[in-house]
């Protein structure tokens, strides 16, 4: 999506609205155990999977969140047409808001399953993206600072965004026939990085006598592979989602990640607690670029535009002049780039043969922020090839969701279906947040010996 900022206002908006595109926050997979989905929350799981071998297929998962602001917000009835209007956007933020994104695309995956130890071998690719941005940010793009006048305002975003290749290597042991254990390790190849610290800041005075700016500055922007920068009036957002596919799964941007985790049965209950992306994080090498705004500069507005009326000035001088004072320092230093930890703990018990309930609590580690996430679920199996199930959840700003999923055994072939956010697929203008889930995956060698859980 390339912009540049001879059009700041759409790319401004444009940053705000799509700056992600994120694993996601899955409240209903993780409890079922004995799926291969269920594997990418806890390796000990590959212990429980339902037979000797499993072929992870294609599948994925991706969780929306804008806070504040949903699309049929923003319509307006303009001589019985309906129309985008933009400029509602301030009155409905915040003093703060969130834009977030969990994206993951599972390719293939294998594993095996043994009497006491089980492997799982798997690729996907993952975006993770997250904003955190000021109200005054979007009043200054959309109205403009003529309201600011006399006063100083903060407008910088605090951005969080990386997509990259995730191969996993994990196992898991049978401590005791109804305690397992397992852990993971995962090589990251790096596609594309952007990120600034979480103390960024930029302030901006409008001056009451000649409306002279003063901007004060402390921000750095880290990108790898996603921005292109000329000057301030040819700023280029080089990211292009298809990228994910085509770049090569080992680059010069990589790093590690491990996982851990613990299963328990005991008859009808099972327990599972497991902390994922430990220590993760990427060193980003190669086409980086670092942007550097810092110090305080000064932009005496009614002197430049008098100077734009004389003969010896034109525009175009006048915003060199600006360009010169407002110029960020770019190198080149690679850096290392974090990621968002998860840790979770959960349970189900089978309250009948058919019939399943399940809690589990969920805490995301984000970089810019952090979030708890809690869930309660029921699942019936209707016939032995179809379980549905529904959950309450809630997370941060949201007390109430409703989510839904559906489980089936189609010979060796399984499917998953699952959603934390019901209503959204009903009412999807009036949303702020969106999440899905699509899985599948082939059982063979099943083993009619091994006990199964409820579906």
């Amino acid at each position: 999506m390339p912009c540049s900022l001879n059009f700041p206002r759409t790319c401004v908006l444009a940053l705000l609205f799509l700056s992600g595109t994120l694993c996601a926050q899955d409240l209903t997979v993780p409890l079922l155990s004995d799926s291969w989905q269920a594997t990418f929350s806890n390796p000990a799981l590959y212990g429980q999977a339902k037979g000797h071998l499993t072929v992870g297929l294609p599948g994925l998962s991706n969780d929306l969140y804008a806070e504040n602001v949903t699309y049929n917000e923003l319509l307006l009835n303009e001589n019985g047409r309906r129309v985008l209007d933009l400029n509602r956007i301030p009155g409905l933020l915040a003093d703060r808001n969130e834009l977030r994104d969990d994206f993951s695309l599972e390719t293939l995956g294998v594993g095996m399953r043994g009497d006491r130890l089980s492997l799982g071998l798997y690729h996907r690719l993952r975006v993770a993206a997250q904003a955190d941005y000021p109200k005054t940010l979007a009043q200054l793009v959309i109205e403009g600072n003529a309201q600011f006048i006399g006063q100083t305002v903060e407008f910088a975003p605090l951005i969080f965004g990386t997509s990259y290749h995730e191969i996993g290597l994990g196992s898991s042991f049978a401590v005791t026939d109804n305690i397992h254990i397992g852990a993971r390790i995962k090589y990251l190849s790096g596609i594309a990085d952007v990120r600034t610290g979480t103390s960024a800041s930029l302030q901006l005075t409008t001056g009451e006598d000649n409306f002279a700016l003063t901007l004060d500055q402390d921000l750095t922007l880290n990108t790898a592979g996603a921005v292109d920068y000329n000057g301030l009036d040819d700023v280029g957002l080089n990211y292009d989602f298809n990228r994910i596919t085509t770049d090569d799964i080992f680059s010069g941007n990589n790093g590690i990640a491990f996982d851990f985790g613990l299963f328990a049965s005991f008859g009808k209950a099972r327990l599972q607690a497991a902390a994922n992306d430990i220590g993760g994080k990427i060193n980003w090498a190669n086409d980086v670029s670092s942007f550097r705004l810092q110090g305080s500069d000064e932009f005496s507005g009614l002197d430049i535009l008098a100077q734009v009326l004389e003969d010896s000035l034109s525009f175009t001088a006048a915003l060199d002049s600006l360009q010169l004072t407002f110029e960020p320092t770019e190198d080149n230093t690679p850096y290392d780039g974090k990621l968002a930890s998860t840790y979770l703990i959960g349970g189900e018990f089978d309250v009948t043969d058919r019939l399943t309930a399940g809690l589990l609590v969920v805490h995301y580690d984000r970089p810019l922020s952090s979030e708890t996430a809690f869930a309660l679920s029921a699942r019936y199996r209707i016939i032995e090839q179809l379980t549905l199930g529904l959950n309450y959840n809630v997370r941060e700003n949201a007390p109430t969701n409703f989510g839904a999923h559906a489980y089936a055994h189609l010979g060796p072939v399984n499917l998953v279906v699952s959603t934390d956010n019901l209503l959204t697929v009903f009412r999807q203008r009036d949303s702020s947040r969106a999440g899905v889930r699509l899985g599948m995956s082939l059982s063979l060698g099943k083993d009619s010996a091994k006990p199964e859980a409820s579906n």
